[in-house]
């Protein structure tokens, strides 16, 4: 069996952010374009990446992401541009988990065998459901057959590391229907597999269907229905092989997202694109958070003007990353060193802390081994709620 993948200790991410139709669901900065500017978007991020390492300097990169909007729009000359750039920068280390996300609609045996060919070794396709009516509600424009295609797809282009996103308790889904897709999704042998309830509350804006909802024109899965769903489908994948890792994704042993993971565990990363967050540490002890514009003009306009790229740049101080790294770190299911993050940050655990910890470990919500705390299977279920409990 294979151990556990190790998170990256430095990564990239490169959002791109145009896409054929915007999900209803999606509070991502993407944006609806006929045409893509494929070129000159790879140009501003590669102009933005030659400033971000005057700040972060040459580290070794051990993942790149390139999220969005649908990268899988993106030319795969772009893509290997950016690449080489990252390379040439910052020096891509050998075994480099190199991801970029698909949707099944875009997924064609050339292309895929392009993305490979640029340095892609890692696929992560949006299929999100198996049922028509469920991809109709949320608004995906692909149906269950082009999902299929894309994972048989990606392998016969020759990948080794592939990852499906299912998502439950949307429109016209019951819990039949969220154990069925998890089933399906089974058959296909991804490597990993991201399973998240469907979030309308707390986004970045206020999307379509949430609105929906409120009017009373869509039903969705209340509550408690998503948490019975939620919990099927871990048997299902459970039962398959995959691990819960995190509070929302799977993995057989191994294949664990690096780059997810260095988010949760606080190490650094660039970003670059419209959109973007990036972090990185200050020789101080504090931290530095930046974002993006989430408009491609906005952010086009800022790098071609040889601005800073930026809408929002905060520093962060000891006790703000102390607990950042509890309420990301618990996200895991191995869980937090609260003495190492206390040491990278505020120096000691404060004694009431452990007294909270106690509190939860004695209602089933964590175990504690020495000085790593861990969510039960049921404190995940509960994650925010635990957190905030052990928030200083």
């Amino acid at each position: 069996m294979k151990p556990e993948a190790t998170p990256s200790r430095f990564g990239v991410y490169v959002h791109f952010p145009y896409c054929l139709s915007k999900c209803p669901y999606c509070d991502f900065a993407s944006v609806v374009a006929e045409r893509i500017p494929h070129e000159r978007y790879a140009r501003a991020v590669v102009r933005e990446l030659e400033g971000r390492a005057q700040e972060y300097g040459r580290r070794g990169v051990e993942s790149v992401y390139f999220g969005g909007g649908t990268p899988s729009l993106w030319e795969p000359e772009c893509v290997a541009t950016v690449l080489r750039a990252v390379d040439e920068l910052f020096g891509l280390l050998p075994g480099c988990e190199i991801t970029l996300e698909a949707n099944p609609g875009a997924s064609d045996a050339a292309r895929f065998e392009a993305y490979l060919e640029a340095g892609v070794n890692r696929l992560s396709i949006g299929i999100q459901s198996f049922s028509a009516p469920v991809l109709a509600g949320l608004g995906r424009r692909h149906g269950p057959e082009e999902a299929i295609r894309a994972v048989e797809t990606a392998r016969r282009a020759g990948f080794e590391n592939v990852s499906v996103d299912l998502i439950f308790g949307g429109p016209h889904q019951d819990v039949r229907g969220a154990v069925e897709d998890a089933r399906r999704a089974v058959e296909l042998g991804p490597d990993h597999v991201s399973c998240y309830g469907l979030t309308l509350e707390n986004l970045a804006e206020d999307v379509r269907l949430a609105k929906e909802v409120r009017r009373g024109r869509v039903k969705v899965a209340d509550d408690d229905l998503q948490a019975e769903m939620g919990e099927r489908v871990r048997d299902v994948l459970r039962a398959a092989g995959y691990h819960r890792y995190e509070i929302s994704n799977y993995a057989t042993p191994g294949f664990e997202s690096r780059h997810n993971t260095l988010y949760w565990v606080g190490h650094e990363w660039v970003a670059a694109g419209c959109g973007a967050h990036g972090f990185r540490r200050l020789e101080d002890g504090r931290g530095l958070r930046y974002a993006n514009p989430r408009k491609p003009d906005a952010y086009l306009t800022a790098v071609e003007t040889g601005a800073a790229p930026e809408i929002e740049r905060e520093v962060l101080e000891p006790a703000a990353l102390f607990e950042e790294r509890i309420f990301l770190g618990l996200r895991l299911a191995r869980g937090v060193d609260l003495e190492a993050a206390a040491r990278e940050t505020i120096g000691e655990v404060p004694a009431r802390l452990w007294e909270a910890v106690d509190e939860l470990a004695r209602a089933g919500l964590v175990a504690r081994r020495g000085s790593v705390v861990a969510c039960t299977d049921r404190g995940l279920d509960f994650h925010t709620e635990v957190a905030l409990r052990l928030l200083p």
